[in-house]
Parts: structure tokens; sequence; C-alpha cells
């Protein structure tokens, strides 16, 4: 399967760059986005834990595992709680889906599931000829081109629960090797995705209790032969990248 080329990446040739160039992009995503909804906020920190996985910082859940946690924590002046993710990831050309590594996914869906603390996922595309892969057919490029302009490279995302859904054969789980490293990519539909405009829009849907609650298990459809996963599936999927 063939990965957009990120030429915003210096090294980048086919699929992801380097961790390094990826890891700056996506930090000056977050400190962009953080100016943004910070004055709006009661409080707004990037999250620091002193639980983690690798360099990752991690909430604690009842049950003792731990989730990696998205990467800001956002509380309203009305007191509630909020997490922002943002990711550094572009839409795929072949698909009309993006998406995040399925061990943060699962744990962004245990932290709203144990604490009732609703995870927003922002993306925000490079620009298209980045979004590119090599020799691109017209029809392709057509279709591809349609989506891209639903946002401009502009700042669009959804809140988890909505994104989570199970709706014709999405989410859904890719193998893929990124960084000379076997991933689990679970992939969301951009057309449930919309353009982040005014961050007032989400603050009030948190305090008005207007977000959907995630579903009692995560579910999500397996690439390779289209069979929906259960969470016990999805578990020993994540399991497997540890061994």
């Amino acid at each position: 399967m063939t990965l957009n080329t990120r030429k915003d990446y210096d090294d980048s040739t086919e699929g992801q760059g380097s961790k390094n160039h990826s890891l700056q992009k996506a930090s000056e995503f977050v400190k962009f986005i953080h100016s943004q909804v910070s004055p709006l906020l009661s409080e707004c920190i990037y999250y620091e834990s002193q639980k983690k996985l690798g360099n990752a910082p991690c909430v604690e859940l009842p049950n003792g595992k731990l989730a990696i946690a998205p990467d800001l924590r956002c509380v309203t002046k009305n007191g509630n709680v909020f997490w922002i993710e943002v990711k550094d990831k572009s839409q795929r050309f072949f698909h009309p889906d993006t998406g995040a590594d399925i061990f943060q996914v699962y744990g962004w869906y245990n932290i709203f599931k144990y604490y009732n603390e609703p995870v927003f996922v922002l993306f925000k595309d490079p620009s298209f000829d980045s979004c590119l892969p090599k020799e691109p057919s017209q029809d392709r490029l057509i279709e591809f081109k349609k989506r891209w302009e639903m946002f401009n490279g502009e700042t669009y995302g959804g809140w988890l629960s909505d994104l989570l859904i199970i709706d014709g054969k999405y989410p859904r789980v890719f193998q893929e090797h990124s960084r000379q490293l076997t991933m689990y990519i679970l992939y969301f539909r951009v057309a449930l995705m919309a353009k982040v405009t005014d961050f007032n829009t989400l603050i009030n849907a948190v305090d008005n209790n207007a977000i959907r609650n995630v579903e009692d298990e995560i579910k999500a459809y397996y690439h390779a032969d289209n069979s929906l996963l259960t969470e016990e599936n999805i578990r020993k999927l994540i399991a497997s990248l540890f061994k």
C-alpha cells in the first residue's frame, strides 16, 4: 500500500519521514492550538505525568493500566475537563481517512470511558502537493482533491466517540510498516470530521454535556479481511507490538 509522500519532512521519500521531523511538526502544531484555546479556558496544560510509556506521559486508569495521554488537558470555566489530541498526519491519498496509532486511540477511549473526559482529535494537513504519492492517476487525483479541499489545509477533527462509531467499514485497522517498525493504525473517515474555526463550539459542547459517550466496547474493522474486531481482538493486536 502506497503511503503519502510528506515533502515537508526534509528526509521524506515514501511514507513518513524521520521521527525527529515528525515530533517537531507536531510540537509546533500543539503550541499553535494551545495559543488558540487557552484564553477561553480556566486551564489548558501540556499534560505531564510521572507515569510514562517510553517518553509519553500517561493517565493511570482505575484498573491500574496506563493510557497514553492526549496532548492538552483542558478545563472549562465551568470546571469540566476535556482533552485535545493534535496529530501531524495528513489524509491518505488512496483512502478517505486519516488516523492514529491504535495503542494511543485505545488509551484515549479508556480516558473517556473511565473518567468521562471526552477527547477531541485535531488534524491539519500539509500542503496539497505534500499529500500526493508519485505519479498519481488522474481519477484518483480528482477524488483526493475534493477531500483535501473540504479543509484546504486548515485545522479539522472530531470527537473521538463520534469517530469510533461503526459505519461503512470504518473505523479500520491497517497493519503498516513505518520507521522500521510494525504498527497498527486505526483510521477514521474524514467525512465525519469538520473544520475547527471556533473553539468555543467545543467548549460549549463539553459544558452542555452534548458529546456522545463512547460505546462500552471499542470495535473496528481489520483491513486485511474486513472482519469486525472486538475489544479483545484489539487488545491482542496491541499486545503483539510489545512482544
